[in-house]
């Protein structure tokens, strides 16, 4: 007998209480909650659920199916997934009841069927030896995604992309706050994410052949038009970048170029800590960032994830942390001191907002006030007493 109508019989024995249905809403997603991350190996996964609306006491029973959606329909039973612990283990053999292959799911036809299970809503004690466990309220009720199963995939024979999705799920939830029998009733299923998976090119830093901060830069002092890009070294470290000291007005954008070694059709780039306003827009052999100007001393990782070739088979970028900016005002003339000899320099017409990155570099020059103007409206910014360099000169990328 299938698991939702052994749990649905039991159900009955709990006295359910007719309401109006609440809604569980399911999303597969890899490490940090993405909703793409690069394959060529073991990938991390998290079926995740939250109750919205909620009117009742939490979770009672779960499940969905798991298969692939992309056109390289991968089997996916290679999928070892399980309780996360905690609460959750009320859910599984023998606390709890699941279909006969257990909580990671039946493998049949290539998909894993019935994920999931039910806690002991019916209060049994014995002499049967499941379910035993001791009802958890609350369980993903509310805003915050909860963890409902977690576990990895071997994605090495993969050839093509790999598009997790969630299927035919089911749901009770707790009506009443009870105990040891729960009244419990049926809750409708919302999947609202899948887990994409690229397969070839993707997985290092070296999917890139170059970053550089590109925007509202200018050389030589000249105002108005010219970028001058500043190379940002994405070859070696986990969380490589550099910091670029100076000073910010309130308003404007920002931006980066990414190049790769072939033409990219699409893309798509996250931050730590999120800035507004970030785009990602295929130019080419590069992507074009594009984001609100940063908070002043912050550093910023991004990363480029579910990027695609002209091809449109291989997936480029990866889903870890791809380059890293500091954003800062700093000690612009190298001298140790954050002062005012650093606003004498930046000050000077010949030398009007210099950004430098390397002791003994005179950069290019900046936009203070994001207007998309280089003029002399920049300079009384950073000449104003309050606006004076703070040192942020200890802030270094992650």
């Amino acid at each position: 007998m299938k698991l939702s109508k052994v749990l649905a019989s039991a159900a009955a024995l709990g006295l359910a209480v007719p309401v109006m249905a609440d809604t569980l809403e399911l999303r597969v997603v890899g490490d940090g909650d993405a909703a793409s991350v690069a394959g060529g190996g073991v990938v991390n996964v998290y079926i995740q659920g939250r109750i919205q609306g909620a009117t009742d006491d939490g979770l009672a029973l779960w499940g969905a199916n798991l298969s692939d959606a992309g056109a390289g329909s991968f089997d996916v039973t290679g999928a070892v997934l399980d309780s996360p612990g905690g609460d959750i283990d009320q859910f599984k053999k023998n606390l709890g009841l699941t279909n006969p292959a257990g909580y990671g799911g039946t493998a049949i036809g290539g998909n894993l069927i019935q994920i999931g299970g039910g806690q002991n809503t019916i209060g049994n004690a014995g002499p049967t030896l499941f379910p035993v466990g001791t009802v958890a309220t609350d369980v993903a009720n509310g805003s915050a995604w909860v963890d409902l199963a977690t576990g990895s995939i071997d994605t090495s024979a993969a050839a093509q992309d790999i598009v997790l999705t969630l299927d035919t799920g089911f749901a009770n939830t707790l009506a009443a706050n009870t105990g040891p029998v729960f009244p419990v009733n049926a809750a409708t299923v919302s999947i609202v994410g899948d887990l994409t998976i690229t397969i070839g090119g993707g997985g290092t830093d070296l999917d890139f052949t170059g970053v550089a901060s590109t925007g509202n830069h200018n050389a030589n002092g000249s105002f108005g038009g010219g970028d001058l890009d500043i190379a940002i070294d994405a070859s070696s470290a986990s969380k490589p970048g550099y910091i670029e000291p100076r000073q910010f007005g309130a308003a404007g954008n920002l931006y980066v170029r990414v190049d790769f070694a072939e033409a990219i059709t699409g893309g798509s780039v996250v931050s730590n800590p999120a800035l507004g306003g970030l785009t990602a827009t295929p130019n080419g052999n590069s992507l074009d960032i594009t984001f609100a100007a940063p908070a002043n001393g912050t550093c910023y990782s991004f990363d480029v994830t579910g990027t695609t070739s002209a091809s449109n088979s291989v997936g480029v970028g990866s889903s870890d942390t791809d380059f890293c900016i500091c954003y800062q005002e700093g000690d612009i003339n190298f001298d140790s001191f954050v002062n005012a000899s650093d606003r004498s320099v930046v000050t000077q017409p010949a030398n009007l907002f210099n950004t430098m990155d390397a002791i003994g570099i005179t950069g290019p020059q900046v936009d203070l006030n994001r207007d998309g103007i280089m003029n002399a409206s920049d300079r009384s910014i950073v000449t104003q007493p309050a606006n004076l360099f703070n040192d942020f000169t200890a802030v270094t990328c992650p």
